[in-house]
């Protein structure tokens, strides 16, 4: 039914509406204005991308447990010059050497975040280089020693932090704070703009309604000075009487001028707003029936204090607040660090002449790998010892801010319930408001009508007429006033406790209307 209604009042407004703002006209509703904003404004936009950094960064903190890769190659390595080399009974001569080298090596690594007390790493390691070098002989420096040779390399090393915070946990863990932080903000930035918007349709509407009214105003105020202007040329009243509805006749329309300017103003910024371009035109229509709404106040403040994501979002400062407490003060505890390691190495066989084909030299190289198993254990201690008390300040300084923080959410608490109650009052009183004003427009359209047929019989002056012409403007302008604070103070509730009591429906999941 109230789609119909909509429907109907569209098709009968719609050609003032051409006549009044041109051709083309965009014609919209308040749920397809948030619709539109919930999709292409500045805002969510923007606010999407901050989601997207958060949701990428807490991927990444989880990859960083599973198993990666990582190579280094360094193809060549060239190296070439002259030294001076002594000869038996004649001075030192030039004599050149260099050596080309080829080195490459491969790392597994599998981080083990979940072993207690620090966590550790595994890596699996294969490395291997080869050789090509010469120089020339002490003994006999007119020729050169040459050689060529192959180094093969698998190994596995363990590292294992001790007495440490695990880094890597602590991360992920941040990064699942970060997320979520930013997913609150997110649906918090959609409900503040579902009321931004809400306010900005009401103000471009009431912009709208306005020039309505100023349009009105001047025709009949064009009406009163033709009939004014009749009477003074019939000699029925005097000069004063009709120099004056000439004078309220363009006291009106500058008024329309400026109210003209005054929703062209408000039009542009709600396009900017919700994400149209400001070429287009645009117009806003809404259903003026007053509807009751019963909010219960009790049941408003325990939804606040269940849906709101600001506690959340303080209660996720707090326990960033406790990580970064440790991370100060692990920075002067005892660390350690146990790193273990089992190779298997191998060198080609010297004995190769050079120019072997290096296919020759790695099986070479890969026959004394197998025979030479090398294994190592080496494990640290760093003991803190004096920092003139550096670290323990740093740590108060951030037990300061955890003990702010949870006042803050203390206050919050309160904050919340007195905004709520608030909100709930200026509910009932905008009610009670629009529904008086709406009894004073109706008392303001009868009193002109009455006057303008006491105008026509003379009973009355254009000046007192153009009096109770300004009370129904007055009026009118009074009653669109209220309906919009009634309309702004239901949607400040939703956005306070998420939940719509017009509809009686939780906006947790859905951040539109």
């Amino acid at each position: 039914m109230r789609k119909r209604f909509i429907l109907i009042i569209y098709i009968l407004l719609l050609p003032a509406y051409i006549v009044l703002f041109g051709q083309d006209v965009t014609v919209l509703t308040l749920d397809e204005s948030i619709d539109i904003a919930l999709k292409d404004s500045y805002t969510i936009k923007s606010i999407k991308q901050l989601v997207y950094s958060a949701e990428r960064n807490l991927w990444a903190a989880k990859a960083g447990y599973r198993t990666y890769a990582q190579s280094k190659i360094s193809a060549p390595i060239y190296d070439e010059g002259f030294r001076l080399i002594e000869v038996v009974n004649g001075n030192p001569v030039p004599k050149q050497y260099g050596s080309f080298q080829v080195k490459g090596n491969l790392d597994i690594i599998q981080p083990m975040p979940w072993i207690p007390f620090g966590g550790g790493s595994l890596t699996f390691r294969a490395e291997g280089y080869q050789l090509n070098s010469w120089t020339p002989s002490q003994m006999n420096p007119g020729t050169n020693i040459e050689s060529n040779q192959f180094y093969t390399s698998l190994s596995a090393i363990i590292n294992k932090p001790l007495f440490t915070i695990n880094q890597l946990k602590l991360g992920l863990r941040q990064a699942e704070l970060n997320y979520e932080r930013q997913s609150k903000v997110f649906k918090r930035s959609e409900l503040n703009l579902v009321f931004q918007v809400t306010q900005s349709f009401y103000q471009l509407y009431r912009r709208i309604e306005e020039e309505k009214i100023n349009i009105e105003k001047v025709q009949r105020q064009e009406s009163i000075y033709n009939t004014t202007k009749k009477k003074f040329e019939a000699g029925l009243i005097a000069e004063v009487d009709a120099m004056q509805a000439e004078v309220e006749l363009i006291q009106n329309k500058n008024d329309l001028k400026a109210s003209e300017a005054r929703r062209k103003q408000q039009e542009a910024a709600f396009k900017q707003l919700i994400g149209l371009p400001l070429t287009e035109n645009v117009t806003v229509i809404t259903d003026l029936e007053l509807k009751p709404v019963f909010v219960d106040e009790e049941q408003a403040v325990q939804l606040a204090l269940k849906n709101r994501s600001e506690i959340v979002e303080k209660m996720i400062d707090i326990e960033e607040q406790k990580i970064q407490i440790k991370q100060i003060d692990a920075r002067v505890a005892i660390k350690g660090n146990l790193t273990g390691y089992y190779r298997m190495s191998g060198f080609s066989n010297p004995d190769l002449p050079y120019g072997t084909a290096t296919g020759d030299l790695f099986n070479s190289s890969w026959e004394v790998l197998r025979k030479t198993p090398n294994r190592g254990l080496t494990f640290e201690l760093e003991i803190p010892v004096w920092d003139w008390g550096k670290n323990k300040a740093q740590v108060q300084a951030a037990q300061a801010g955890l003990t702010r923080d949870q006042l803050t959410l203390n206050n919050l608490y309160i904050t919340i319930k007195r905004e709520v109650n608030d909100v709930v009052r200026s509910v009932y009183e905008t009610y009670d408001r629009v529904q008086l004003l709406e009894k004073s427009k109706a008392v303001g359209e009868k009193s002109f009508k009455i006057n303008l047929e006491r105008f026509q019989n003379g009973d009355i002056t254009s000046t007192e007429l153009a009096r109770a012409s300004d009370q129904l403007n007055t009026a009118k302008l009074s009653y669109l006033s209220a309906y919009t604070e009634y309309k702004l103070s239901l949607a400040d509730l939703e956005r306070k406790t998420l939940y719509d009591f017009e509809k009686k429906k939780s906006l947790v999941e859905k951040g539109n209307k």
